[in-house]
């Protein structure tokens, strides 16, 4: 769909670069010389208030995570988690097997504060992470305040993680140095748009900074690196400006998704996080794919999670959420998504080839063949399968016979009297209702797609059969007129056949396939393009 590709999964600066760094240039004089952070730590002590010994810095934030975990296992202390948390706490938790007690989160996904300072003991590090990864959360002044101190009055310390800090906006930050048993961690990686240069830092009272300063290697940080950190803390200030762009962002995001009917968890990171059913997440996931957007939705202990990084441009982002989440029109094939016809034209099918071939042919038969695709036209099926058996029948022959046994006659009841609505309420009245701009791409002909639609009991804007096209899908050209004559740019169009979903992926629509009983057919749809596969259409609620 698009070029570029947008990198909204490791919540990095996604889409731009720092105006600073466009006029870095990297000294190369001393690049032979083991580098020495000493002087850019004090900047920063110094900046910040803190007294001389107060910063390290680290190869990223995460190093600054394994050397808690290493100091907790040279000197046998614990660990108290709350959960949700970042991977890479569960992560050096598998590496260095401390002793870890996590505290699941309450029910709504927020951090249990009061199970955590139940939980807290001597000789212990409670880890702290605000805004949360990875939902956002961002504990208030007075709360955080109150559980270091808790921590204080236990013998325990805090490992305060701020990743994403800058993001939050704090108007009236806590005051960190007034703690002698809290180290804070802070990144250039996220606000600052360095996250492939790996720089990080941890400040705290000298004496607990120089636990972590024992167990770091001396020479973490390159020098090349040192200077991009020194620039980028010198235009701190531009980087205020980007943060609010991405607040305002992430508000449109929330309320883009809670008109929608989602409810993320309240963020003040650069990201935003949501729960919702294993439908929606797959077609959030597949639809950003296919239009070059990188989004998470693998989050440990969370099956059911999407995370989205907030871009600062909006316009590729919010096209596919829009997309996703407010379409223009609702189109649909009809046969085998809105009507059952395995009784009605796949009967047809087997006993035209049973008349022109003397040969019989199964319900597998017609699956099997459909499946390749370019049989959307159950005439053109027929008279492929009895070709498959090695007779050759004029194609009027094969359409005549087949419509003599649909339609039948005053001695004999036409098979079209088998067919049975798959389409039920209520997700017909909402979907087929004035709010809804809706549409029929269908292969039949025109007097039984309007035969269709009386049965069902719809009345949808358009309607589309195969005397209005002159190719039918695979083709897209059905779906383009439909698009066209309604002024939708953002449409879905659900389908139960390889034809349908390649057709869709054609005009740009959302690709919903429908019907799909084993987990062949399921992955023949998704080959096919389908962006979610639902076993029948009253499904279709789950995504609406």
């Amino acid at each position: 769909m698009t070029a570029k590709t947008l990198k909204l999964d490791f919540n990095e600066r996604a889409d731009s670069q720092p105006a600073w760094l466009q006029s870095f240039q990297l000294s190369v004089d001393d690049l032979w010389r083991y580098p020495n952070r000493q002087a850019l730590e004090q900047r920063i002590a110094t900046d910040m208030g803190l007294s001389a010994g107060s910063v390290l810095l680290t190869n990223g934030g995460d190093e600054s995570i394994e050397l808690l975990y290493k100091n907790c296992k040279l000197k046998d202390e614990a660990l108290l988690v709350p959960e949700p948390c970042f991977s890479q706490y569960t992560h050096n938790q598998q590496v260095w097997q401390n002793q870890t007690t996590f505290v699941p989160a309450r029910d709504d996904l927020t951090i249990d504060t009061e199970g955590l300072a139940a939980q807290l003991q001597a000789n212990q590090w409670l880890i702290l992470t605000r805004p949360n990864n990875p939902t956002g959360e961002y504990l208030a002044a007075e709360v955080l305040v109150d559980l270091i101190q808790r921590a204080a009055e236990q013998g325990a310390w805090v490992f305060l993680d701020e990743a994403y800090v800058e993001f939050a906006n704090e108007a009236e930050p806590i005051d960190y140095a007034a703690f002698d048993n809290l180290v804070t961690l802070r990144t250039f990686s996220k606000a600052f748009g360095l996250a492939g240069a790996r720089i990080g830092y941890l400040f705290g009272q000298a004496a607990m900074i120089e636990r972590f300063r024992a167990l770091a290697m001396p020479f973490n940080v390159s020098r090349a690196n040192l200077q991009l950190a020194a620039a980028a803390w010198q235009a701190r200030d531009e980087i205020t400006g980007y943060c609010q762009t991405i607040a305002d962002n992430r508000a449109q995001v929330v309320r883009l998704l809670q008109d929608h009917g989602i409810q993320p968890c309240p963020s003040r990171g650069n990201f935003v996080l949501f729960e919702t059913n294993p439908a929606q997440k797959t077609l959030f996931s597949r639809v950003m794919q296919k239009r070059g957007i990188q989004i998470k939705t693998e989050l440990g202990g969370l099956p059911n999670a999407v995370r989205l990084t907030i871009p600062e441009n909006m316009d590729q982002f919010e096209q596919a959420l829009r997309l996703i989440l407010k379409p223009e029109l609702l189109a649909f094939d009809m046969d085998g998504v809105l009507i059952d016809t395995s009784q009605s034209y796949d009967q047809c099918i087997i006993q035209t080839v049973a008349q022109l071939s003397g040969q019989t042919v199964t319900q597998g038969d017609i699956e099997r063949t459909r499946a390749q695709g370019g049989f959307n036209n159950d005439w053109v099926l027929a008279a492929e399968l009895i070709q498959q058996q090695g007779v050759q029948v004029p194609y009027q022959q094969v359409v005549d016979t087949f419509q003599a046994l649909y339609l039948g006659d005053a001695q004999q009841i036409g098979l079209v009297a088998q067919e049975r609505d798959l389409l039920q309420n209520p997700l017909k009245q909402t979907v087929f209702s004035p709010a809804n701009t809706t549409a029929i791409v269908t292969g039949r002909p025109r007097a039984e797609a309007a035969q269709g639609v009386k049965q069902l009991g719809i009345e949808p804007n358009h309607v589309i059969s195969a005397d209005d096209v002159t190719a039918q899908k695979p083709d897209p050209e059905g779906l383009q007129r439909v698009m066209q004559q309604s002024g939708a740019s953002r449409a879905w169009f659900c389908g139960d056949t390889v034809d349908d979903m390649q057709a869709g992926t054609q005009a740009g629509c959302v690709c919903i396939g429908i019907g799909a009983r084993t987990a062949a057919e399921q992955d023949n749809l998704y080959r096919a393009g389908a962006d979610v596969v639902l076993e029948h259409i009253n499904q279709l609620e789950f995504l609406l």
